[in-house]
C-alpha cells in the first residue's frame, strides 16, 4: 500500500500526546460504547499513544466498550472486534487503523494534546494487566518480582460472589473457612499464614481496614476488584504476617454513566436487591459520582441463623484538572446473621468414636440468645496530583468504626446425650485512622530509567472487647439433648469479665526504587523503618500492659522481560508483626515475629493475547513465633514455621468467548521449632497439600447464540490436618462443583442462574477446631442496565 497524502485526500487522523511512559505501558480505560472514531481518538488521549485512521473506512461504525489495564495496541484491538478492520504498529511507533486484509499504512497527522486519568478502573475481562498492591504504583504484573493473583469485576460478577472468600476460592494458595463463618469474620490463610483481619492483613484501597477478626466482612458487591500479594510484603504496608495481604478495592466514580439494578432470589428463602448507579455530574467532567448499594434477607441452611446485610456505599470524585483528583469515599454495613460455633473433630458426625453427634445441619444454640449483629462505617478520601511530568503526589486517609454485639453457645462435649455448652457473650468496639502519603518521582538516566517513590503511612487502632465466657463447669448454659433436640432456654450468665482495651499505634518510613534498564531489566529495591507501640488494659485487673517495638524491612527483585513474552524474576522480602499476647512475668519482652521469603517465578503473557500464565517457587519463614509452656501457663518465643510450596495459575480472555480463570497450589507448611517437642514437624492445621481450581464462563456465538453463556468451575481441596490431640488423623479431600448459566436478553436486561456446591457434597472443614461446609447453594437472578 502507498503512502497517503492528507490533505490532498481531504483524510484525518488522530495522534494523542507524547506519552509519560514508555510505548508498550499499561494504561487504565473507561471508555463506553459508542462510535469507532470518536473510541480511537479517546484511546489516544488515555494513553499518550499515535492512533492513525482514515475517517471513511471508521465513519456509522461502532465500537464495544474499552474497559481495563491494557496496552494501547491491545485497547484499539478491542476497539475493532466486529468491524473488519485490523490493527498495525508502524515503524515510527504509532498505532494504525486499516482494512483487514492491507499490508501497511502511513499518515501524516496533527496532535491532540490529553493526559491520562488519574483514577483506577476495573479490567473488562478476566485480565487484569496491571496492579498497584505490588508497589503502592500503577504497574504491569508481569514488572512486578512476587506473586500477584486479581480478581477483577468481570468474575466477581459471573460467580456472583456473596462475600470475599467467595471472591477468592480460585485463587491458589488462598485458604478459609466456610461460609457459615466468613460471613461474619475476614480470617483467611495464604501460602498457610494466617493473613486476616487480625493480622492487619486486609486492606482497603491501599490501607489497612478492621481492627480485629470480629469487625464485620468485606462486602463483596462494593468492590472493583481483589489483589492479592502473596508472601512477606510488610515494606510497603508495615504490620503483617508473612503469608501477604488482602487488597480490596472500592467501586469509584465513572467517567461515563452507569446504572444497574438487581434482584436475586434462592434457595434458604433468599432475596437480595442491589443498585449501582454512577457516571458525570457535569457536562465539563469535573464531577461525578458513584452509588451502590446492597439489602439482602435470607435464612440459611441452620435453622434461627439468618444471613441478612444492609450496605450503602456513596463516592464522589472532584477533578478540577487533568492532573489533579480527589475521590471521597464512604460506607455503611449492618450485618445480622448469626456466629458459627466452633467444635471439635470428635462432635462432628465425621468421627467414629462413640456416642452422639452434632449433626450437620444441627443448630446447637437457643433461639433469641444466639446472634451477631455488626456495624461498620468508613469514611475518607483519596488525593492524586501531578505537579509535572516526572513528579507526583499522593495523599490518603480513612475512619473505621465497627460495633459487633454477639452472643453465642459453645459446644464443649457431649455427655450421654446430653450436649454441654458454654456461654459466649461480647460486646466490641473498634476504631482505625490510617493514612498514607507519599511522592513518586520518574526520571531518565540515558539507558537507565528510575521510578522512585518515598513515603509515610501512620496507622492507630482502638480495640475494646467485653467478654464473658465460661470458664468452669459451674457456668455452663443448661445442656442441649441431642436425642431429643428442643430449645431449653438459657440461665444467667455467671462468666467473670475477660475482656480487654487495646490502643496501637504504627508509624512507617518507605523508599522504594523501580529500576528499568534497557525496556528489559526490573530491579526493584525497597526499604522501610517501622515505630509501633500498644497499650494493653486488662479489664478484670486493671492491669495495663506495654510494648514497643521497632523493626526495619526490606525487599529486592529482578525481572527480565523477554521479547517472546516471559517474564522470569527473583526476589527476597521480609516482613513484621508485633506480638499479640502479653507477658507480663517476662516485662513484655517478645520481639515481633518475623518473617522473611524467597522466591522464583515466571510470567508468560502472548503477545496479542489477553492472558496470562504464572508460576512461582518460594520457602517463607517465620521466626520468633510464640509458643505456650504448659508447665507454666505462660508464652516463651521459641517458634519458628516453614512454608515451601509451588504456585501455578492462568487467568485471562482466551477468546472473545471464553474467559478461564485456573490455579494450582502445593503448599508444605510444617513447625520447625516449638516449645513442645511433640510439635516439632507438625503440619499446619487446615493447611492442604494440594489444591486445585478451575473456572470457564463461554459465550455459545459460534452456536448463533451470543446472548447465552454457561460457566463452570472446580474446587479441589486435599488432605488436611486438625489438633493432633483431638485427632491424629487425616481430614478428608474433598471437591465442589459450581455452575452458572447467563442469558442476555437485550441490551439493558440479563438473568442469570448460580450454583455453589452443585452437587450438594458434604466436607469438615477443620483447623484447631472444626465446622461443616457449605451446603448447595442455588441462586436466580435479574439485573437491568441502562
Amino acid at each position: 500500500m502507498h503512502p497517503i497524502p492528507l490533505l490532498p485526500l481531504a483524510l484525518s487522523a488522530c495522534l494523542a500526546s507524547v506519552a509519560a511512559h514508555a510505548a508498550d505501558a499499561v494504561h487504565t480505560f473507561d471508555i463506553a460504547p459508542g462510535p469507532l472514531a470518536d473510541t480511537l481518538i479517546d484511546i489516544g488521549h488515555a494513553s499518550g499513544r499515535q492512533v492513525l485512521f482514515i475517517p471513511a473506512e471508521v465513519e456509522g461504525r461502532q465500537a464495544p466498550a474499552v474497559r481495563g489495564d491494557l496496552l494501547p495496541i491491545e485497547a484499539v484491538r478491542r476497539s475493532l472486534q466486529g468491524s473488519g478492520l485490523s490493527v498495525m504498529q508502524t515503524a515510527s511507533g504509532a498505532i494504525g487503523v486499516q482494512q483487514a486484509q492491507g499490508t501497511g499504512l502511513t499518515l501524516d497527522a496533527t496532535s491532540v494534546n490529553a493526559n491520562a486519568g488519574l483514577v483506577a478502573v476495573e479490567s473488562d475481562g478476566y485480565l487484569a494487566g496491571a496492579s498497584s498492591a505490588g508497589t503502592k504504583t500503577r504497574t504491569a504484573l508481569v514488572k512486578v518480582p512476587q506473586s500477584i493473583s486479581v480478581v477483577t469485576r468481570a468474575e466477581l460478577d459471573d460467580r456472583k460472589s456473596d462475600n470475599l472468600s467467595d471472591a477468592l476460592k480460585y485463587t491458589p494458595g488462598f485458604g478459609s473457612q466456610p461460609s457459615s463463618f466468613s460471613r461474619t469474620a475476614d480470617d483467611y490463610t495464604l501460602r498457610g499464614f494466617n493473613v486476616g483481619a487480625g493480622t492487619g492483613g486486609i486492606l482497603r484501597d491501599g490501607m489497612k481496614l478492621q481492627s480485629n477478626p470480629y469487625d464485620g466482612s468485606v462486602e463483596a458487591y462494593g468492590l472493583e476488584r481483589v489483589e492479592v500479594l502473596k508472601g512477606a510484603a510488610s515494606v510497603l504496608y508495615g504490620q503483617l504476617s508473612p503469608g501477604g495481604l488482602i487488597n480490596t478495592v472500592s467501586k469509584r466514580p465513572t467517567a461515563t454513566p452507569l446504572h444497574e439494578i438487581g434482584v436475586e432470589v434462592g434457595n434458604h428463602d433468599r432475596r437480595q436487591y442491589t443498585f449501582d448507579l454512577g457516571g458525570p455530574l457535569d457536562e465539563q467532567g469535573q464531577f461525578s459520582y458513584r452509588l451502590t448499594g446492597l439489602w439482602r434477607d435470607s435464612a440459611t441452611q441452620i435453622d434461627h441463623v439468618d444471613d441478612d446485610r444492609r450496605y450503602i456505599a456513596p463516592a464522589f470524585t472532584w477533578r478540577p484538572d487533568d492532573d489533579t483528583a480527589l475521590t471521597l469515599l464512604a460506607s455503611h454495613q449492618e450485618t445480622y446473621t448469626g456466629f458459627s460455633p466452633p467444635m471439635s473433630y470428635g462432635l462432628s458426625s465425621y468421627s467414629h468414636t462413640p456416642g452422639y453427634k452434632i449433626e450437620r445441619d444441627q443448630f446447637v444454640g437457643e433461639p433469641g440468645y444466639d446472634h451477631f449483629n455488626n456495624r461498620m462505617d468508613t469514611l475518607g478520601y483519596l488525593f492524586e496530583h501531578r505537579l509535572n511530568e516526572h513528579l507526583s503526589v499522593n495523599h490518603s486517609l480513612r475512619y473505621f468504626q465497627a460495633n459487633t454485639d454477639w452472643n453465642y453457645l459453645i459446644p464443649q462435649a457431649v455427655v450421654g446425650s446430653q450436649l454441654l455448652r458454654r456461654y459466649s457473650e461480647r460486646e466490641e468496639r473498634s476504631t482505625g485512622w490510617t493514612t498514607d502519603s507519599n511522592l513518586d518521582f520518574t526520571f531518565n538516566r540515558g539507558r537507565w530509567q528510575h521510578e522512585l517513590l518515598l513515603g509515610v503511612d501512620y496507622y492507630h487502632k482502638t480495640y475494646d472487647s467485653h467478654r464473658h465466657i465460661s470458664a468452669t463447669l459451674a457456668q455452663l448454659a443448661p445442656p442441649l439433648n441431642l436425642a431429643n433436640p428442643v430449645p431449653t432456654g438459657v440461665g444467667v450468665n455467671t462468666a467473670a469479665e475477660s475482656g480487654s482495651d487495646l490502643h496501637s499505634r504504627q508509624v512507617g518510613v518507605y523508599l522504594q526504587d523501580q529500576i528499568t534498564f534497557d525496556d528489559k531489566w526490573v530491579l526493584l529495591l525497597a526499604g522501610r523503618q517501622d515505630w509501633a507501640n500498644s497499650v494493653t488494659t486488662t479489664f478484670a485487673t486493671d492491669a495495663r500492659a506495654t510494648r514497643n517495638d521497632k523493626k526495619a524491612t526490606g525487599r529486592v527483585g529482578l525481572v527480565y522481560l523477554a521479547d517472546n513474552g516471559l517474564a522470569p524474576y527473583l526476589s527476597y522480602s521480609q516482613s513484621f508483626q508485633p506480638a499479640s499476647v502479653s507477658n507480663p512475668a517476662f516485662g513484655n519482652a517478645f520481639a515481633p515475629l518475623e518473617g522473611e521469603q524467597y522466591e522464583a517465578g515466571l510470567r508468560y503473557q502472548p503477545a496479542g493475547r489477553d492472558l496470562m500464565l504464572s508460576a512461582a517457587v518460594y520457602v517463607l519463614d517465620q521466626k520468633n513465633a510464640l509458643s505456650l509452656d504448659t508447665l507454666t501457663n505462660t508464652y516463651v518465643q521459641y517458634g519458628k514455621t516453614r512454608s515451601k510450596g509451588l504456585e501455578l495459575e492462568a487467568k485471562g480472555n482466551l477468546t472473545d468467548n471464553l474467559e478461564l480463570t485456573a490455579g494450582y497450589a502445593y503448599t508444605d507448611s510444617h513447625v520447625l521449632q516449638d516449645q513442645s517437642a511433640n510439635n516439632v514437624g507438625k503440619r499446619i492445621e487446615g493447611v492442604p497439600y494440594h489444591s486445585a481450581s478451575l473456572w470457564a464462563s463461554y459465550r455459545l456465538a459460534a452456536l448463533g447464540l451470543e446472548r447465552l453463556r454457561i460457566g463452570g468451575g472446580a474446587r479441589y481441596t486435599g488432605t488436611t490436618r486438625t489438633t493432633p490431640s483431638a485427632y491424629d488423623g487425616k481430614i478428608p479431600a474433598y471437591t465442589l462443583i459450581d455452575a452458572l448459566i447467563s442469558y442476555d436478553v437485550d441490551d439493558h436486561w440479563q438473568v442469570q442462574a448460580k450454583a455453589q456446591n452443585l452437587f450438594n457434597k458434604q466436607y469438615l472443614f477443620c483447623n484447631t477446631t472444626c465446622r461443616y461446609g457449605d451446603e448447595r447453594s442455588l441462586i436466580g437472578s435479574v439485573t437491568y442496565r441502562w
